[in-house]
């Protein structure tokens, strides 16, 4: 249908469509009238994402991904049944089991289920929760049949949010500290029991302190190394001493110690001026006189002499031989008592050092779990919230539903698409002629005069006009310029 043929037709029924449209119009505006009248109360409250922890800042939930999920959890708390719950205690909806509530409820339900979960269901029906864009604002609107109980429902939602968010931060803390707590106790029995073994141990081998028993094990090391530098040199001593003795056995005049003697020396060098005597002697008196006899005899003294003090000499190497191999076993089993000493004070002291490590690691432990469950303790018992209310919700002036000019204005969009609807439907039904395209299309005739009207002709002097002969005026096979039989 072309735009002229649809405005000639809305044109003719005209008064169809005004009727359709004014029914539409009445019936909205009745209805309007005996629904029953709607309040709505909002309130708001601004949630600080950075402040959802008084103790620790999480760096997550800086983060804008973080802070729209934070968000959206928010509003699925307020939305949930703990809420709901929460605010049916606060506002009394529980306590009047005869109650027009619980009526509906009976009705409803038989009686069967839990009110308060169907109650929370129902109103969160009426709850409107909307959290703005781009910040931390949450609008709480209630909707109620009284402008009183809007704002009084509204506003215990609020407050039922406000301690439920707290309560689920302060709940895990309170967990957490009697956990914490136990667990404290057993590492303070455990921190005891490896005191006392490390106490139990000092006290048995006579260490004071963990460094005392380091200062022991160093100077008895020191004396081990002291020990076992005097039996080295002691060792080359007998060495030295040994085979001097071996040397004054087998030739004692050729032995050092003997060469070097002072006493020895000096008999020497008398012998040997004796025998010089005697040799001039007994060049100038001859062998059987009396001097010669005695020089001889003074020789003889004096090599006996000489011979006795070097057997002297050289045995008293063989003492000294045989007190450096004394000294030597002496030292020797001093060393390795020594040594035995050492390794049972570094074995003592490493097992010290052990229970020592178990002391510190069962502190560590306890320190650790202390403090933690001093932090939980102060977290348990923390009343600041993150959520603050920047709005109390008031009772409305004017109800939110129904809405008579709203209702109106929607029931003029739908009331005028229906009367064009049941304006082209009447068309369907019941065709006209509206327009001279219409002979051809519905009789299925040639269309031979149209006669224009009088203001279309422009006046009553003019002629008619014939309209322009061709495949719309004459049929198929007509010549142009005849009329069809």
């Amino acid at each position: 249908m072309s735009l002229a043929r649809f405005l000639l037709t809305l044109k003719a029924r005209w008064l169809t469509a005004v009727l359709v449209l004014a029914t539409v119009m009445a019936v909205t505006a009745l209805v309007s009238a005996l629904l029953p009248k709607q309040y709505s109360a909002t309130s708001m409250v601004l949630v600080d994402i950075k402040a959802a922890d008084p103790l620790a800042v999480s760096a997550q939930q800086q983060q804008s991904g973080q802070a729209a999920a934070y968000m959206s959890t928010q509003v699925d708390l307020i939305q949930s049944e703990r809420v709901a719950r929460a605010v049916m205690a606060a506002t009394g909806m529980t306590r009047n089991p005869n109650d027009a509530t619980h009526q509906l409820w009976r009705s409803k339900t038989g009686g069967v289920g839990d009110f308060e979960e169907w109650q929370a269901a129902r109103m969160k029906k009426k709850l409107d929760v909307r959290p703005t864009k781009e910040s931390g604002i949450i609008s709480i609107g209630y909707t109620a049949d009284d402008r009183q109980s809007a704002a009084q429902i509204a506003n215990a939602y609020v407050q039922a949010y406000v301690d439920t968010s707290l309560a689920l931060r302060v709940e895990p803390a309170r967990t957490s500290t009697t956990f914490f707590d136990e667990r404290a106790t057993q590492l303070r029995a455990s921190l005891d029991a490896a005191q006392a073994k490390l106490s139990d141990f000092q006290r048995q081998h006579g260490l004071l302190t963990i460094g005392g028993a380091e200062e022991r094990v160093d100077v008895e090391t020191a004396r081990l190394n002291e020990l076992s530098t005097q039996l080295v040199s002691l060792q080359a001593q007998t060495g030295e001493s040994g085979s001097r003795q071996s040397q004054a056995r087998a030739n004692p005049e050729k032995s050092p110690e003997v060469i070097n003697n002072p006493v020895i020396s000096g008999l020497s060098a008398e012998v040997l001026r004796q025998e010089t005597r005697l040799n001039e002697m007994s060049a100038r008196l001859g062998d059987r006189h009396p001097s010669i006899v005695e020089q001889r005899a003074a020789v003889a003294q004096l090599r006996s002499q000489l011979a006795s003090e070097s057997r002297r000499v050289a045995a008293s190497l063989g003492v000294s031989d045989t007190v450096n191999q004394q000294r030597t076993a002496q030292v020797r089993t001093a060393l390795e008592a020594q040594r035995t000493k050492v390794l049972e004070l570094t074995t003592r002291r490493d097992e010290a050092r052990v229970l020592q490590k178990d002391v510190q690691n069962a502190q560590t432990a306890f320190d650790a779990v202390t403090g933690r469950s001093t932090q939980s303790a102060t977290e348990s018992q923390a009343r600041m919230s993150n959520v603050s209310v920047l709005k109390t919700a008031t009772p409305p002036a004017l109800a939110a539903s129904p809405q008579m000019d709203v209702n109106l204005g929607v029931a003029a969009l739908l009331g005028s698409v229906l009367a064009l609807v049941v304006v082209l439907v009447q068309e369907q039904r019941n065709r006209r002629l509206r327009c001279a395209d219409d002979v051809p299309e519905l009789l299925d005739l040639p269309l031979l005069v149209e006669i224009p009207s009088r203001n279309r002709a422009g006046g009553a002097g003019r002629g008619l006009s014939l309209p322009r002969l061709g495949r719309s005026a004459t049929g198929p096979g007509t010549p142009k310029g005849r009329l069809p039989a």
